[in-house]
C-alpha cells in the first residue's frame, strides 16, 4: 500500500475516534473511574518504553513516522530518544526544551519569560504524567470505556494552549499506551508506547542526564 493511501486511511480511522469520544463528556457515574485512572498514571514516578511517533501533516496527506525510547519522570519530564529514522534526544521539562541532534549539537528553548510555552510544559506534563492536573479545571474533559481498556479526550482551557495544541487523545489499560496531539488545522501527532517499565527511580546515569542539561 502506498504511503499516501495508507495516509489517508489513518487520517479517516483518527477522525472517527476523535469524534466519538469527544460525543462523550464525563459524566457524574464515569467521573470515579475516570479519577482512578489519573491516579493509577500519576501512581508511576517513572515511566520507560519504547514509543512510536506517527505525525500526520494534513496539507500533504502525508505521514511520518520515527521510534525510539522515552522516559516520563514525574519529577525530572519527558525525555525521548529517536533511533529511527534519525538519532536524536528530546528533553521537555518544566523549564525548557533541549534538543540534540546525532551530531552532537544542542539547541535550547527556555520557558522563563514565556507564559505560554510554561503553560504548555504544565499541560504536557499533566497529560502524560497524570495528577491533580488532570482535572476539569484544566481540561474540558471526555471519558469512554472502564479501568481495563479506556479512551479520555482532553480539551485544554486555556485558548493560548489550544493554538498549539487543540486537544489531546489518550487510550490506555492499566497503562497509558498511546497519546494523540491535535492541532487546528488538521495536523496531528500521536505517541504509542511498548515494552512499559515502572521503575522506582531513575538510574544514576539517567538522572545525570536531565541535571546536566
Amino acid at each position: 500500500m502506498k504511503k499516501p493511501i495508507f495516509a489517508a486511511i489513518l487520517f479517516c480511522v483518527t477522525a472517527l475516534t476523535f469524534g466519538d469520544i469527544f460525543d462523550h463528556p464525563l459524566t457524574d457515574e464515569s467521573k470515579s473511574v475516570f479519577q482512578k485512572i489519573s491516579q493509577s498514571i500519576a501512581s508511576h514516578k517513572v515511566q520507560k518504553g519504547d514509543f512510536t511517533q506517527t505525525k500526520f501533516i494534513s496539507k500533504l496527506k502525508r505521514e511520518l513516522s520515527s521510534s525510539g525510547s522515552c522516559i516520563i519522570s514525574r519529577e525530572d519530564g519527558i525525555m525521548w530518544q529517536t533511533k529511527k529514522p534519525f538519532p536524536s534526544t528530546m528533553i521537555v521539562s518544566a523549564s525548557s526544551v533541549v534538543q540534540i541532534s546525532s551530531s552532537g549539537k544542542k539547541s535550547v528553548l527556555q520557558a522563563e519569560g514565556n507564559a505560554t510555552f510554561e503553560s504548555f510544559a504544565k499541560v504536557i506534563g499533566s497529560v502524560f504524567q497524570g495528577g491533580e492536573e488532570l482535572s476539569e479545571k484544566n481540561f474540558d474533559i471526555f471519558f469512554e470505556g472502564s479501568e481495563k481498556a479506556w479512551s479520555v479526550g482532553l480539551i485544554p482551557r486555556e485558548k493560548s494552549i489550544r493554538t498549539i495544541a487543540d486537544r489531546f487523545l489518550l487510550q490506555g489499560g492499566e497503562a497509558l499506551t498511546s497519546v494523540t496531539m491535535h492541532e487546528k488545522n488538521g495536523d496531528f501527532i500521536r505517541y504509542e508506547f511498548a515494552n512499559l517499565s515502572f521503575p522506582a527511580t531513575l538510574t544514576d546515569n539517567e538522572k545525570a542526564f536531565f541535571e546536566k542539561q
